[in-house]
């Protein structure tokens, strides 16, 4: 086994429910820590299209999962268009795959010893089958964000930071609307027309480093700089939990984040 797949990093987050609140107590346990690299050497041993690499720049992949055997979400009923949406739409707040990966965590690399500097973005958000797509995504402050409109239906976006309203847009089909994302925080996003099941996320930051996790869990955070970074874990049901982590040049590290709820979901 090579020194890459032998190391990890671990992080459980247990979170305590209740039937009414699914956020209640947040209490880390760093289980483990442990050096996972390749050496200088071998890193710049590496060759690119016959170019041997000059310097290569830390990664940080993993694995964001659910401890135990968790029930699926039940999906949301649909109150109008539904000959276009049907009956009801899969319940995007939390997916979890056949073998606990988790979908959707967001993991940001905030560094400590410098100040973050990232560069705007373009991103895009559609409405499609009677849902927003993404459901989650990561910006970078500044980022300018096209609203666009797949289906044959009037949707409108309203975009909340907190409890204030940033903007709130109607989108028929022909419309193509382009929005600022210049505040750092968490937006939530509704449909207001009747469209009750529908809601996306977009997480504002102004690091440059992070990552979404796919289907499977999985996620991978490249070319950060050496350095100390607060590493921040969010997932829209299961809550935020932050650590700290030293990145040191040339160095792949493994960092997995299990979340063990007590109960159910």
């Amino acid at each position: 086994m090579s020194a890459r797949g032998a190391c990890s990093i671990d992080l459980r987050i247990t979170l305590m429910l209740n039937a009414t609140r699914f956020l209640v107590v947040v209490t880390p346990i760093l289980l483990a820590a442990r050096s996972c690299a390749l050496s200088a050497a071998e890193a710049r041993s590496a060759v690119a299209g016959g170019v041997p690499v000059v310097e290569v720049l830390a990664s940080v992949t993993g694995t964001v999962s659910v401890a135990g055997n968790q029930q699926r979400l039940t999906p949301l009923p649909v109150f109008k268009n539904r000959s276009l949406c049907g009956a009801q739409v899969p319940n995007e707040t939390l997916l979890v795959g056949r073998h606990g990966g988790l979908r959707n965590a967001v993991l940001m690399f905030h560094p400590l010893d410098r100040k973050a500097v990232a560069q705007p973005m373009k991103l895009v958000l559609d409405n499609k089958q009677c849902a927003f797509a993404p459901h989650v995504q990561v910006a970078t402050v500044g980022s300018d964000l096209l609203l666009k409109n797949s289906d044959p239906i009037l949707h409108t976006v309203h975009a909340r930071l907190g409890k204030e309203t940033l903007f709130n847009v109607g989108l028929p089909t022909w419309r193509q609307v382009t929005k600022r994302l210049d505040r750092v925080g968490l937006i939530r996003i509704d449909c207001d027309v009747l469209h009750t099941w529908m809601s996306a996320v977009i997480m504002v930051t102004r690091t440059a480093y992070f990552a979404v996790s796919d289907e499977h869990g999985k996620f991978i955070v490249d070319q950060l700089p050496a350095g100390p970074y607060q590493v921040e874990i969010w997932h829209e049901k299961l809550g935020m939990k932050s650590m700290k982590m030293t990145v040191e040049r040339d160095k792949f590290l493994s960092l997995d984040v299990v979340y063990a709820p007590q109960g159910k979901f």
